[in-house]
């Protein structure tokens, strides 16, 4: 188990899910996590980490706001003295069918891709002239969260997929810009997984679970399972994993 003892982490979409479960793993291995999300409140889970100041919440947060990410960003540095890492992971899926409202498709493209545009350049401008540290000189790590949508395509989700691909896109391309200033961008790749948000969109939309792959484990993950990928990249363990996409499936190719 890697330690992140010291370190300064922003999660974005921290309220529940992949978020949550990331956000409440780092906490516990002993970083100090800022996160933001569109609830305006944190979630239950949070509450004693709020109360040791290992974790702080901004509420009411929509991240495809360009200007608060910037300003989000600015405050974590000003007040931590450093940023060593981030997880985009503020997302969402919106029902779409074979052709998408535009509505549907405005909202995903400024969510999926404007927040992961807003707050990995907010965080490499500010990660790129910090001090390394550590034995591999590092100044940070970006973990982007896709989706196996983001490696081929699904049937109904064509919005979705576009964006999770360019998720993936953003995290190689900014591998190749910044590396050189030892700072890494990876993604991970979660196959279905039992957020909240998953268990509303079974209960609400007819067919739902049928547009979905299978995979050769037979089940859904946890949010702590994609979790524990995330925390992996964000360590040492992980110190010459740079631009890749790490699937984390159940097996689903």
């Amino acid at each position: 188990m890697a330690s992140q003892e010291g370190r300064n982490i922003v999660v974005t979409g921290s309220a529940s899910g992949i978020g949550l479960a990331t956000t409440l793993l780092l906490a516990a291995r002993g970083a100090t996590v800022w996160t933001v999300d569109m609830a305006q409140a944190p979630a239950d889970e949070l509450k004693p980490w709020i109360e040791k100041g290992k974790v702080h919440f901004e509420g009411g947060i929509d991240t495809s706001d360009r200007a608060t990410a910037r300003r989000y960003i600015a405050d974590v540095v000003s007040r931590a003295g450093r940023l060593d890492g981030l997880v985009n992971n503020a997302g969402i899926g919106l029902f779409e069918g074979p052709i998408a409202s535009d509505e549907a498709y405005d909202r995903m493209i400024a969510v999926n891709i404007g927040g992961v545009w807003n707050y990995g350049t907010a965080a490499l401008r500010a990660m790129q002239v910090q001090k390394p540290l550590g034995p591999f000189n590092s100044r940070g790590s970006i973990v982007n969260i896709a989706s196996g949508a983001g490696l081929r395509g699904v049937s109904g989700l064509a919005v979705y997929c576009a964006t999770k691909h360019a998720v993936i896109g953003l995290s190689r391309a900014w591998q190749e810009d910044f590396g050189k200033f030892g700072i890494r961008t990876n993604s991970v790749a979660p196959g279905t997984t039992a957020t909240a948000a998953f268990k509303v969109r079974v209960k609400e939309e007819e067919g739902f679970l049928e547009t979905l792959p299978s995979n050769p484990l037979g089940r859904v993950a946890e949010p702590s399972e994609i979790a524990n990928a995330v925390a992996f990249l964000l360590s040492d363990e992980s110190s010459y994993v740079a631009g890749e996409v790490l699937a984390v499936s159940g097996g689903h190719s």
